[in-house]
């Protein structure tokens, strides 16, 4: 598996990023885009038809890779607890791996830009745990 069951694209529409998740199904997240008149309209699909709440709809422009990360971090699970967005969007689903390996490889997305982010996230989950 791995994105076999995710909705058909719309007409015009891209994949601009995915979240692919090593866990046993694989599932895949997918932020896609498509031209909506002078604008380009968001969505963020799953294979289990989630209905994800997305911090714009639109925009004008292509996002930055800056803004990329940001509309990402800020994507909103609906049935998620409060403690869900204190680490955004995509570090969330790490909170379901324990040890540094399985922390790496649960969620990838932008490989370089969150190698970084996970590697801070792991440091300071690691530090919470141990004052446990």
């Amino acid at each position: 598996m791995g994105g076999e069951c995710l909705p058909n694209y719309g007409r015009q529409e891209v994949e601009i990023a995915r979240i692919e998740l090593t866990s046993t199904t694989l599932d895949v997240i997918s932020l896609r885009a498509r031209p909506l008149g002078p604008r380009i309209k968001y969505r963020v699909v799953d294979e289990y038809q989630t209905e994800f709440q997305l911090p714009q709809e639109t925009s004008r422009r292509p996002l930055s890779l800056r803004q990329l990360i940001r509309f990402l971090d800020s994507v909103e699970h609906p049935g998620a607890d409060a403690g869900w967005k204190r680490f955004g969007f995509v570090l969330s689903y790490n909170e379901f791996g324990i040890s540094r390996a399985s922390v790496q490889i649960f969620t990838r997305s932008l490989d370089r830009t969150y190698a970084c982010v996970m590697e801070e996230w792991y440091s300071g989950h690691e530090q919470t745990v141990e004052k446990s």
